[in-house]
């Protein structure tokens, strides 16, 4: 038996909305020392396609290793190009392109880095790998090894404003024989410019990727390639040509983890392997006694209660009244610069160790009730009310029980495939106060002193 009771007769019950108070003296028994065994769940891709974000940059995190994401795209000329008459055949000045970083976008690690972006072109056909219905986070294609080009920009999130000077804007200059091509295309009325799919035969895409370290920042997925020329006036002005986008879904992020020095580093990646196939959940005795979870690293959290039906086997046990499950993250892992997760979904599984059920609250979709405080660390709780999970697994005396439990992962629509955030969370012995803990409320037969 590896859990105490603390046991408590109180006449007057507030259990949240759904509990009256009591006047009849009810006998309550709360159970907060449940052990509760925290396990990593490694599902080797996420998918990235079509997430609002183009994802870019080097980030090494102590507890989550080296991390890498690159951006790939197809750009398009757009559907109604300019007709360029023979006095402006030489009039191409520049080609660049432009990525958009608005206030709100996410962004992860340090901000007080410059970070240097390189741009290289797509060398093989940008198509669905086979049997795939979308791109996701470990797809990447073939690029030509020589760099297209290359701009520097210091980013200040908050404001949003970048050290090149155009507003939240960051601009990468891109060769001028290349856009000269562009340019006299259109001047000539190719058909491979004017018909897009040609277009795209011709030119397959776009990688954009980070030589420095420190930080990943997530860039509208409205970037454009920007041709700049000047009309034949007296008084000529700039005219651009914007190469945009053509399919979104189609956009994705390419992601590479190495967790060589980390408490990861027994976690095993699984390449080829199909979605149907179990994913393995990794103890925490094997990961430095704590679970891991980073949706866009492909890891969330399983947390089972393998001794919760000793509670129902006690002779004055009547019936589960309230349970509640709280998760804290590890002081010292996180910060202004590796922040936690604003939200946090939990839902049942089992031995498949994915989502099942949702767990619903008194009040709805449950997504752990923190108030970041980075401050004061301690205060930084998520809390859920899982009393109809415990009520039926309370007494589930099946052979598969002990594989039954809750997941936790950060919600697709939040941050989940959008951002880095990441938390860690202790287990029964992480040398921490800060760990999961279930707390049980049942109904006694009996008083108890």
């Amino acid at each position: 038996m590896i859990f105490m009771f603390g046991c408590q007769k109180q006449p007057v019950l507030t259990f949240g909305s759904s509990y009256l108070p009591d006047n009849t003296s009810a006998n309550i028994v709360r159970v907060d020392t449940t052990t509760v065994l925290v396990s990593t769940v490694y599902t080797d891709s996420t998918r990235t396609a079509n997430s609002g974000y183009l994802q870019i940059g080097n980030l090494n995190d102590p507890y989550f290793g080296k991390i890498s994401s690159r951006s790939f795209l197809q750009v398009a000329p757009p559907s109604s190009l300019p007709t360029i008459s023979p006095y402006e055949a030489n009039n191409f000045d520049s080609i660049k392109l432009i990525m958009l970083f608005k206030k709100g976008n996410p962004y992860y690690g340090d901000t007080t880095l410059t970070q240097t972006y390189q741009v290289n072109q797509v060398d093989t056909a940008y198509q669905l790998p086979a049997f795939s219905n979308g791109f996701w986070s470990n797809y990447s294609f073939s690029v030509d090894p020589n760099v297209l080009g290359t701009g520097s920009a210091r980013i200040f999130p908050n404001i949003p404003y970048t050290s090149q000077g155009f507003a939240d804007t960051v601009k990468i200059d891109l060769p001028k024989p290349f856009g000269q091509r562009l340019y006299d295309m259109i001047y000539n009325n190719r058909d491979s410019i004017t018909n897009t799919a040609k277009f795209l035969n011709w030119f397959n895409g776009l990688c954009i990727s980070s030589t420095s370290q420190g930080a990943i920042y997530g860039f509208r997925d409205s970037a454009i390639m920007r041709l700049y020329y000047h009309t034949a006036a007296v008084y000529p002005t700039i005219s651009f040509i914007d190469f945009g986008i053509t399919n979104k879904s189609y956009q994705f992020n390419n992601i590479t983890t190495d967790f060589t020095g980390t408490p990861l580093a027994k976690i095993q990646p699984r390449p080829g392997q199909p979605a149907t196939i179990v994913p393995p959940a990794y103890i925490s005795d094997s990961l430095g006694r704590a679970g891991y979870l980073s949706s866009m690293l492909g890891l969330e959290v399983k947390l089972t209660f393998p001794y919760l039906n000793s509670i129902a086997l006690r002779n004055d046990f009547l019936s589960v009244l309230r349970a509640e499950l709280t998760v804290q993250p590890v002081q010292g892992t996180f910060n202004t610069a590796w922040f936690v997760p604003p939200q946090i979904a939990i839902a049942q599984t089992d031995y498949r160790n994915g989502p099942t059920f949702s767990i619903p609250g008194p009040t709805g979709a449950q997504y752990g009730n923190l108030f970041p405080n980075y401050q004061n660390p301690l205060n930084m709780i998520y809390s859920y009310d899982i009393s109809q999970f415990i009520k039926t697994q309370i007494t589930n005396t099946s052979n598969v029980a002990a594989q039954n439990g809750v997941i936790l992962y950060i919600p697709p629509g939040s941050t989940g495939l959008n951002s880095f955030v990441r938390t860690t969370i202790a287990d029964r012995t992480y040398p921490v106060n800060q760990r999961a803990t279930l707390s049980v409320y049942y109904i006694s037969l009996f008083p108890h002193n």
